[in-house]
Formats: structure tokens, sequence, C-alpha cells
């Protein structure tokens, strides 16, 4: 048996863990994440990147509440399409189901793709209120 000490563990991983928490991109990133998986979730995801979104919106820079904004956007914009993909689901029309419903998943995670790109490259979305991508 040895009587060593061992060696103390380097504080860089987690000074790194604690500067990735404490970074204010972390909430939007989980978001684009969430929005990325938004359908195949069945929008149980959204409800939580909403709930994200309300929660930390005010603390954050300026240039992050562009990426809040574009996020309630695609979150209120999403439901409003999955309620009408439900009820072109309900007319039985399958063909235009289908689209919808591979319309609403493009532009879902279109958005998503584009959002977290800005935020990696730590820009502000440069059209937040748009309507598209």
């Amino acid at each position: 048996m040895s009587s060593e000490t061992p060696a103390p563990l380097s504080d860089k991983p987690a000074s790194q863990l604690k500067a990735f928490f404490g970074n204010p991109r972390l909430v939007p990133m989980i978001n684009y994440l969430l929005f990325f998986i938004f359908l195949m979730s069945l929008g149980f995801t959204g409800i939580l990147a909403i709930t994200l979104i309300y929660l930390f919106q005010d603390n954050a820079p300026d240039w992050l509440k562009s990426h809040y904004e574009f996020q309630k956007r695609t979150f209120w914009i999403g439901i409003a399409m999955v309620i009408l993909l439900i009820v072109i689901t309900g007319l039985k029309i399958p063909f235009l189901a289908w689209v919808a419903f591979g319309s609403v998943f493009i532009w879902t995670v279109g958005r998503s793709v584009v959002g977290f790109n800005h935020l990696v490259h730590n820009r502000p979305y440069p059209t937040p209120k748009g309507w598209l991508i």
C-alpha cells in the first residue's frame, strides 16, 4: 500500500462546466434543441421551451432577446399550425395531412437550425418577427 495522496484533480473541467451553466446562451440553445423535436414530441417540448422563454427572457442581454422573440413566435405559430393540422387530419384527407405535417416539420426544424446558427456565432436574430426562416 502506498501512502501517497492522490494528485488533486484539475480545476479546469469544473471551471469550464461552471462557465457553461453561467452562459446566458444556454437557455436559448436548449430551446432550439427542444423546438427541433417539437413535432416528434407532440408539442410537449414546445411547452417546456415556452416556459423557459418566459422565465429567462427578462434578464437576457438585448442581443439574446431577439432569439427569445424568435422562439416565442416559433412556438405560437407552430401551435397554430398543429391545430390546423389536427383539423385537416380530422377531415380524413390523408394526402393533405401528410403535406401539412411535412411543411410544419420542415418549417420548425429550419427555424431551429437557423436560429441555433445565429446563437452559436453570438449574433442577434436579424428578423425575429418574421414568419419564415
